[in-house]
């Protein structure tokens, strides 16, 4: 039920408040509605045989005309195969939609984004005081900025939402996924799950507030959190005459209150408080009465004992579609002239014709851009021919009363042919014995003589059992609802009919999970739309009463069920080669951070316990990227050191070179020297001797004699 924090806000929304509303013209809308509501459960009778079908065939029981039939002292037995391939869907399906590493929806920015003029003055000036006075802001700079300030605030809600889904129900014992595997084995079971809301729940909250002394002090505050609630398929009325669901006119809702949950209605201020206590004054003993449905379920269980709720308990039937707006204004509610004509979506409770409670619906008023579902449908199996959808049971049923015979076949021929078959002669056989049972060491008294002395007194009859063959005609039917249900032992983890050695290592066996999960994407995308509706209901319910700013924005809700269904060996392994075959160029274009939290993901691992937040990790980034530059400074101070003393050296090299140079040089210039002042010294040796001759001509010898003292050439 909407508590009163919706239908205040609702009424802050008309425009102008209801008048003192006509009763007598609210009676009439009552009886109206209450005439409708008998339609509408004519118009589903067919679809609440089925759904007893299906429960009954989960259960294991066989129908009443099927059971009329089994004749007397015959075997009962019924294989609850239904209820393998029901709990194995389940199982298999809350694996795929609910990993442990990682959530099957996130919320992201609209690809054009439409803030608040409040959010782009935000920022205008934020983007201003990050560049240069002197640079001028461009379109594509503004475009950029304003997208990167939609996913920031995208993830805010995305945080804050995951946090609301823990106590989803009310508690944290029934949190999302709780909810989520009602409204899944609702669909398995009977063909759709119904899940309502969002309500309005006031929590308590304690906050820090700094005072102007400069003390923190704790706060109480109140926050609003939005609550959904399972809604049983028995209690839910669709529109039938629809083909789709948003087709619908509207829907009822039967619930069924005891006397002081009535009595508490009456205290609220969204109910007409004096309509209630009139009722319960004039009807102390109440108005329920048992539905045929409810009789046949409760023949079902152990309650068939159980004394009747009649005249116990109050029978409340809820309305939530389109009435003509001319209604509602006869019934004292402003409805301005140009909408006298529409049809507006509105929340009617009646008890008995009486109503109780007459709003519009709060989310018109208050989302009038976009359509929030107050119902939300999973449909197992799109049927055309049943609005609700189509359940598992239905669609083996052949199957599972084919192997449910052959199981009756074969104990009934297993009972009759277990002990010998004996034909008795009481001709032959004396009276006087026990002839109706058999036992050990059990011995035969007759008589005759001659030739009846040789006809057998006991004879015994072989009957054949055919155990055999009734065991290929219920393994051939087993085989059959393996493929009608796309639920087999692959599915449900058993790989001993898999493939040969190779593929049963741990990544081959997940393959081939994989391949067996591959059936259900269109059960997995039926679910999606499911989750995309609950979620975008929540957005909207966080845009009107969530009071923080950071998760304000244009958003939209992307589920991610089907993603799941690739094999998380074969996903980690393509994350693995996609890191080692990316260029460093590549690189520059990847983010790091979540491609390492993909990998981890891949491998059912706990993100949350392994990986650091994003925080930590730019923390770390930062301290990384400082220790880096200060490794790199230091083995550039090295390096110049190096080149300073390889310079030093090589001046000091050139420096002894030139020194051993001119060192070579000088003795290179003195030997000259020294040589040519010898040979200078021994010229004017000869020629002072020539001279004190007197110039007389030298003594004749032979010519090639060289006379002593002449220098060498």
């Amino acid at each position: 039920m909407i508590m009163q924090a919706t239908t205040t806000n609702a009424d802050a929304s008309l425009q102008g408040s209801a008048r003192t509303p006509d009763f007598d013209k609210l009676k009439a809308l009552g009886q109206r509605l209450a005439k409708d509501f008998v339609r509408y459960e004519t118009d589903r009778r067919l679809a609440e045989l089925r759904w007893a079908k299906n429960a009954r065939q989960f259960l294991g029981i066989y129908d009443p005309e099927v059971d009329a039939q089994i004749e007397k002292n015959r075997s009962k037995a019924y294989p609850k195969l239904t209820r393998v391939k029901c709990v194995s869907m389940l199982a298999r399906l809350m694996s795929l939609l609910f990993p442990t590493s990682e959530k099957n929806w996130t919320v992201t920015a609209s690809p054009v984004p439409n803030l608040s003029e409040e959010d782009i003055n935000l920022v205008l000036s934020t983007l201003g005081a990050s560049v240069a006075p002197d640079v001028p802001l461009e379109d594509r700079m503004i475009e950029f900025a304003i997208v990167e300030f939609a996913k920031e605030r995208s993830r805010n809600l995305e945080k804050e939402i995951e946090d609301q889904l823990v106590e989803i129900g009310g508690s944290r014992q029934v949190d999302y996924v709780a909810l989520c595997r009602k409204v899944l084995m609702s669909g398995i079971v009977y063909g759709m799950g119904v899940l309502k809301g969002p309500f309005v729940r006031e929590q308590k909250q304690r906050t820090w507030v700094r005072q102007p002394d400069g003390q923190i002090t704790p706060q109480e505050s109140v926050a609003m959190r939005p609550q959904f609630e399972f809604v049983p398929i028995w209690d839910y009325y669709p529109d039938m005459a629809a083909k789709y669901l948003h087709q619908m006119d509207g829907q009822f809702q039967r619930i069924v209150l005891a006397r002081h949950q009535l009595r508490e209605l009456a205290n609220r201020g969204d109910f007409f408080g004096d309509v209630i206590k009139n009722y319960l004054k004039d009807h102390p003993k109440g108005n329920y009465r048992r539905r045929s449905y409810e009789a046949e379920i409760k023949a079902m269980g152990a309650q068939l004992n159980v004394n009747d709720q009649d005249g116990r308990k109050y029978e409340i039937l809820v309305w939530d579609g389109y009435i003509p707006a001319r209604e509602l204004a006869n019934a004292g509610y402003e409805i301005t002239p140009d909408r006298m004509g529409d049809q507006i979506e509105a929340i009617i409770w009646t008890i008995e014709g009486e109503v109780i409670k007459a709003d519009m619906n709060p989310w018109v008023l208050m989302e009038v851009d976009q359509k929030v579902n107050t119902y939300h449908h999973f449909i197992f199996e799109e049927d055309e021919s049943m609005l609700t959808g189509n359940g598992l049971p239905n669609i083996m049923r052949d199957s599972q009363m084919a192997v449910a015979s052959g199981a009756r076949m074969l104990i009934d021929n297993a009972s009759v042919t277990c002990g010998p078959q004996l034909e008795l002669n009481t001709d032959l056989l004396r009276m006087d014995q026990d002839l109706t049972s058999i036992h050990s060491y059990k011995i035969w008294y007759r008589e005759g003589a001659g030739v009846d002395a040789n006809v057998p007194a006991v004879k015994n009859i072989q009957i054949d059992s055919h155990m055999d063959e009734l065991m290929q005609v219920i393994s051939l039917f087993r085989e059959f609802a393996d493929t009608e249900t796309f639920v087999n032992p692959a599915t449900g983890g058993d790989m001993s009919k898999g493939p040969s050695e190779p593929f049963r290592t741990a990544a081959g066996a997940s393959m081939l999970k994989g391949d067996a999960a591959l059936p259900f994407k269109d059960v997995v995308r039926n679910f999606d739309l499911f989750t995309q509706s609950v979620l975008s209901s929540v957005v909207a319910f966080n845009m009107q009463f969530n009071t923080k700013r950071n998760i304000r924005g244009d958003h939209q809700v992307v589920p991610r069920g089907s993603s799941s269904l690739m094999a998380k060996e074969v996903r980690g392994m393509v994350l693995d080669s996609l890191g080692q075959t990316l260029s460093p160029e590549d690189k520059r274009y990847i983010n790091s951070y979540e491609l390492l939290r993909e990998r981890l993901a891949s491998r059912d691992i706990d993100v949350g316990m392994v990986l650091c937040d994003k925080d930590e990790a730019k923390r770390r980034d930062d301290a990384a990227s400082q220790a880096a530059q200060a490794q790199k400074d230091q083995m550039d101070e090295l390096l110049r050191a190096e080149v300073r003393k390889s310079l030093a050296e090589a001046v000091k090299a050139l420096t002894q070179a030139d020194k051993n140079s001119a060192a070579a040089d000088g003795a290179t210039a003195k030997t000259m020297m020294d040589t040519m002042n010898a040979s200078l010294g021994a010229l004017e040796g000869g020629m002072g001797d020539e001279h004190s001759a007197g110039g007389a001509n030298p003594p004749k010898g032979n010519t090639g004699d060289k006379p002593k003292g002449t220098p060498p050439k």
